[in-house]
């Protein structure tokens, strides 16, 4: 299996703590109203509820950021709603339902696929980059990256600066102003400078604690340093 670092961050730097789950779907921070199966994700440093198969996170005024594969950031807006239809690490494949997403990609391993079905479109993502989903209209943003998207039995592809509408049968790319965002967009970008942040000191923590391997094994209760027992991987 491969390696990875997971950042979890609370809403205070300070606290951020690296975990690692072995599932995809870890709801790590949430604002304001968050619902896992229509009950309420109630925020907590130490706490990172699970998004289980065929589970549903809802947001109603609220917000939410989940854990994908490692390397791998879905942000939920408000009034909005997913479905995760496989929370395999190897093979993350969720539904947007209703609202708008970001996804966020600093890396994608090798062999592994992360797919989002929005309306007629099914986007797999197989590069970094930044990447806007919406239903109303369904269409997707590419702000960097590319993203593969099968469509009325077509593959289009979908390079950065450029949309594609995801109702219909007529696949058109077009493009659009990258720099024209709203609410969600800077939410999104905000939180991630606040991830790199923490990510840094989870790295120069791993490093001070002595540890030769690349990966966490789950970092929580359970443990009181950075690293597992003899800093075994996780996986």
């Amino acid at each position: 299996g491969f390696l990875a670092v997971i950042l979890v961050s609370s809403a205070i730097p300070a606290l951020a703590q690296p975990v690692i789950s072995a599932k995809s779907g870890l709801i790590a921070y949430v604002e304001g109203r968050v619902y896992l199966s229509d009950q309420t994700v109630e925020p907590s440093p130490a706490h990172f509820p699970d998004v289980k198969e065929n589970a549903v996170v809802r947001t109603a005024e609220g917000r939410a950021e989940v854990l994908l594969t490692p390397g791998v950031i879905l942000r939920l807006g408000e009034n909005s709603s997913f479905r995760m239809v496989t929370n395999r690490l190897i093979d993350t494949r969720l539904e947007l339902l209703t609202g708008s997403a970001v996804m966020e990609a600093d890396d994608i391993a090798k062999d592994t696929n992360v797919t989002l079905v929005c309306k007629d479109g099914t986007v797999l993502l197989s590069k970094k980059g930044l990447y806007r989903f919406d239903m109303a209209p369904a269409r997707i943003k590419v702000f960097d990256g590319v993203a593969s998207v099968q469509m009325a039995g077509q593959l289009v592809e979908v390079a950065g600066g450029k949309m594609l509408s995801l109702g219909g049968e007529i696949a058109s790319v077009e493009k659009f102003d990258k720099e024209v965002t709203d609410s969600l967009d800077n939410w999104s970008r905000r939180r991630g400078e606040l991830v790199a942040k923490a990510n840094v000191s989870a790295a120069k923590q791993v490093r001070d604690s002595g540890c030769t391997n690349t990966s966490f094994s789950f970092v929580s209760q359970t443990t009181s340093g950075p690293c597992s027992d003899s800093c075994a991987p996780a996986w």
